[in-house]
């Protein structure tokens, strides 16, 4: 209903463009130029990523000796080998005897994973780290399952086995009580939320104070602009973030990238449309400013947003 006209939103892009800036079409479109080429050089240039990842948080750890692995279900093909985690020199510093029984009390289809072996490198700690009254062991890189469970062996014959668990995304967390056996994993969704809101008042701080600073009445506008801000933002949370916890900053970037494109022009059809007060070309060329201002917001944040996930999950 919207785009009832064939040329709808890139008509009032350019009448924006040619109107509401004061400075003429071809250089606003040269300083867009520039703003899509600068995020693209950021994306291409951005980190790799950080690989798979999980930590393990023990509640109640054995006060003698143990190890802790992954168990994992090896399926390889005709001539697959595994990798090996450990050197020779790290296996001669390591008890044999712990190692032995690993192996040993392993379920039937269960392989340990930093001991035994994965399809690709994994790092990890079979002794763990103090953290308070507990104990944290750290799995890391491309070989990490995804599907695992844990293995505890103690130096007086004790083992704990949990029931199988899924990682739901790319760097998170599970708790293991080693009294009662009760394996625990943060919510996902309860992070999806949380990032939601870190998406959201940003970008209604930012679309706010530049709807005042292009003269719209709040008082007459509270209403489009919430809702407008709520349906995108809820896009984009759902579909970046949720890209951010399975897959990282990078492919998030990647994602990130045309889902702006797209909210943007929508954004800038539904203010033009609705926001009331203004010409058509300062309603358009405030969707325009505040999209590409929030969204460099929004760029910026991603990192910082990913690192608190990460601790959430």
């Amino acid at each position: 209903m919207l785009f009832h006209k064939k040329q709808f939103v890139s008509a009032a892009c350019l009448a924006a463009l040619r109107d509401g800036w004061g400075f003429g079409r071809k250089k606003c479109l040269a300083l867009f130029s520039i703003f899509l080429l600068l995020s693209c050089l950021l994306v291409v240039g951005a980190d790799m990523g950080p690989k798979d990842q999980l930590t393990v948080r023990l509640v109640n750890p054995p006060e003698e000796p143990y190890y802790l692995d992954l168990l994992w279900q090896p399926e390889l093909s005709d001539g697959q080998q595994l990798y090996d985690n450990l050197s020779e020199t790290e296996r001669e510093e390591l008890s044999s005897a712990l190692l032995d029984r690993l192996f040993a009390e392993a379920p039937e289809g269960w392989s340990p994973a930093l001991s035994g072996g994965t399809r690709a490198p994994l790092w990890g700690d079979l002794e763990g780290r103090a953290d308070g009254s507990g104990r944290v062991h750290v799995f890391s890189y491309v070989g990490l399952p995804r599907v695992c469970r844990l293995i505890l062996v103690t130096g007086s014959g004790k083992t704990l086995i949990s029931e199988p668990f899924e990682r739901k995304v790319l760097q998170g967390s599970i708790t293991f009580d080693c009294a009662s056996g009760v394996l625990t994993q943060p919510s996902a969704a309860a992070a999806l939320g949380m990032s939601f809101l870190l998406t959201l008042l940003p970008t209604l701080v930012i679309e706010g104070v530049l709807l005042l600073l292009f003269r719209f009445s709040l008082q007459k506008n509270w209403r489009p602009f919430l809702w407008v801000n709520l349906s995108t933002q809820t896009v984009l949370t759902l579909a970046v973030h949720f890209v951010l916890l399975a897959s990282g900053p990078l492919s998030a970037h990647l994602v990130r990238f045309p889902m702006e494109l797209v909210i943007l022009l929508a954004e800038t059809a539904l203010y033009r449309h609705f926001l009331h007060g203004g010409t058509a070309a300062r309603r358009t060329a405030y969707g325009i400013t505040a999209n590409l201002a929030s969204w460099l917001a929004g760029y910026l944040a991603l990192g910082p947003t990913y690192a608190l996930l990460v601790r959430l999950c």
